[in-house]
């Protein structure tokens, strides 16, 4: 079965992560993305154009599963309690998917132009605004503490959710060790923060 064109690029884009996890965007060539994806070094240059092309093409698919970008696509925001659990389970996700090649590239992007170019449309700082004006907006609304600063919020949030998950990754198991399964350390993480931010829950 011949793969179809978005099978090719989707193919195309892990291999790069992959690779960029653990030679960083510097070391890695097409050639090895290619070899890695198990295609022509040519697809790579027709499809993407090149490295860079990759890279943007890989930051590009994770729009959609950060938590500050996704607000805007989900159809019911004033439940603010089930909004940020949403929230959460989306950018702990995709911590779990992606977190290790997105770490790699955060220190890739204070010396490489490139990847500082790549990353910055709709990338982490476009994640982290987009949480804050979430939590600003909700705290306007009269939900969450007016005491506290919303971009403290939204880092508290990061710092719970996918923070938590790549510490995990680069520390190892062995380091952070629970006797409950991950999904419910991060329920409890979720709960600790929803009570110190103040919500108060919708009632039904």
């Amino acid at each position: 079965m011949v793969p179809t064109e978005r099978d090719t690029a989707t193919e195309i884009l892990a291999a790069a992560a992959r690779l960029f996890a653990d030679r960083g965007y510097k070391n890695t060539t097409t050639r090895a993305i290619a070899e890695r994806a198990a295609v022509n070094e040519v697809t790579i240059f027709r499809r993407f154009g090149n490295k860079l092309g990759v890279l943007k093409a890989l930051g590009a698919s994770w729009a959609s599963t950060f938590a500050g970008l996704a607000v805007s696509g989900l159809s019911d925001t004033t439940d603010t309690a089930a909004t940020l659990r949403k929230l959460a389970a989306i950018e702990i996700s995709w911590a779990e998917e992606s977190g290790g090649v997105a770490m790699r590239l955060a220190l890739d992007r204070k010396t490489s132009p490139e990847v500082a170019e790549a990353m910055g449309v709709g990338g982490p700082d476009d994640n982290f605004a987009g949480l804050v004006a979430y939590v600003t907006e909700r705290q306007a609304a009269g939900d969450l503490r007016p005491d506290l600063d919303p971009r403290v919020m939204a880092d508290v949030f990061f710092a719970l959710t996918s923070s938590l998950v790549v510490s995990r990754l680069v520390l190892g198991d062995g380091r952070v060790a629970y006797d409950v399964p991950l999904e419910e350390v991060n329920r409890q993480v979720l709960e600790l923060y929803l009570t110190g931010i103040g919500l108060k829950e919708r009632q039904p």
